[in-house]
C-alpha cells in the first residue's frame, strides 16, 4: 500500500495560484545535506594519520566552508587531498638529504643514487594538483569556477528570428 500523494513543489503551487504560506513547504523536494559550519576536529578521520595532515584538512575545509563550496560528500575527497599533501611534504624532508655515492667493485666513484623520495614527490605533486584543481585551489581552477557560463544562442532560434 502506498504512502499517499507526493507533495507538490512550491513552484507548481505558485503557478496554480495556491501558494498560501500555510501550504508552502519551503523546499524543492530534494533532500538536503547537513549544513557544515566549521571543522573543529579531524581526530575521527582515519585517512589522516599525522597531525600535519589533520591540520591541512582543517585549514582547507574551513576555507571551503567560508566559500560555501564544501558539502559532506566532499569530506573524504578533501581528506585524500590533505593526506597526499602531507606525503608530499614528507618527500621534501627526505629530498633534503644529499644523494648517496655509488662505487664499483674497485672502490671507484661511478655516480650518485638519487633519493627514492624524488619519484614519489613527482607523483604526489601531480596528484595534489589534480585534486586541488577540483576544489579550486589553483588560480586557473578558481578562474574557471568564477566564470559565468557562456551565453550561447540557439542556432534554430536565430534562424526563426530572421524568418519573421
Amino acid at each position: 500500500m502506498g504512502r499517499g500523494r507526493k507533495p507538490l513543489p512550491d513552484e507548481i503551487k505558485v503557478i496554480r495560484g495556491t501558494d498560501q504560506p500555510c501550504r508552502m513547504a519551503g523546499d524543492d523536494g530534494v533532500e538536503k545535506l547537513t549544513d557544515i559550519r566549521q571543522i573543529t576536529s579531524a581526530s575521527r578521520m582515519k585517512l589522516l594519520p599525522t597531525k600535519r595532515a589533520k591540520a591541512i584538512f582543517k585549514t582547507k575545509a574551513n576555507q571551503l566552508i567560508a566559500l560555501r563550496v564544501l558539502t559532506e560528500l566532499d569530506l573524504e575527497h578533501l581528506a585524500v587531498y590533505a593526506n597526499s599533501l602531507d606525503v608530499l611534504f614528507s618527500c621534501l624532508d627526505g629530498m633534503r638529504e644529499p644523494a648517496k655515492e655509488k662505487f664499483d667493485k674497485n672502490g671507484q666513484l661511478i655516480g650518485y643514487v638519487a633519493p627514492p623520495e624524488i619519484s614519489l614527490y613527482r607523483q604526489m605533486v601531480e596528484h595534489v594538483n589534480r585534486i586541488g584543481a577540483e576544489f579550486g585551489f589553483t588560480p586557473v581552477s578558481r578562474q574557471r569556477i568564477n566564470q559565468e557560463p557562456a551565453d550561447d544562442k540557439d542556432d534554430l532560434e536565430e534562424i526563426f528570428s530572421h524568418i519573421k
